[in-house]
């Protein structure tokens, strides 16, 4: 089994790398896709992270880099994105071309603008209970009416997951990590 963990507008910081460790117990490999080419490019704010995103990268240019992350990979593979990352999973799923065994995302608030798309394999997203740019429950009750995407709502807030984020929440961050751990072996054991 591979992962391919697709990160936020952060790139492939030191905590990617403890979430991908935490991964490889249920993958022989993981592989993490960042919009910076494997550099960390130290953002002082979250302002900054994202017009760099928009700059260096974008979100079309990202789905693709997954997409081919995916290729190299093949069908044996769980696509794993967080906030961008999680758009980029999202657009690759739902890809005609998509042999991956399933997805998880972690707040990927630009899948608003790709709600006309179907998964082509299974998918579970994880959203905050608010975004500031769009009304969540119209996003999940539209997303979860498609079959094999399961929704999940959460208290915390857009980054949760990401100790560089705001909203970064470590107790919420512990428990959702092993969740995805657990998540990502039921893919496997399918």
């Amino acid at each position: 089994m591979h992962i391919i963990l697709a990160t936020e507008i952060w790139g492939h910081t030191p905590h990617v790398d403890t979430l991908a460790e935490r991964l490889r117990s249920c993958a022989s490999d993981v592989v993490v896709i960042d919009p910076y080419d494997g550099t960390d490019p130290d953002f002082g704010c979250e302002q900054d992270a994202y017009a760099a995103y928009c700059r260096q990268c974008g979100h079309e240019a990202f789905a693709a880099r997954v997409e081919q992350a995916l290729v190299r990979a093949g069908v044996d593979t769980v696509l794993v994105g967080f906030s961008a990352g999680a758009t980029a999973v999202w657009s690759v799923l739902c890809a005609a071309e998509c042999e991956a065994r399933g997805g998880v995302g972690f707040y990927g608030s630009g899948i608003r603008t790709l709600l006309d798309r179907t998964p082509r394999a299974p998918v579970e997203l994880v959203f905050p209970a608010y975004e500031e740019h769009f009304d969540v429950g119209t996003v999940v009750d539209s997303l979860a009416a498609q079959p094999d995407v399961r929704c999940h709502v959460v208290p915390q807030g857009h980054g949760f997951m990401n100790p560089l984020a705001a909203h970064f929440d470590p107790s919420a961050h512990e428990a959702w990590t092993s969740w995805l751990v657990r998540r990502v072996a039921a893919f496997t054991a399918s």
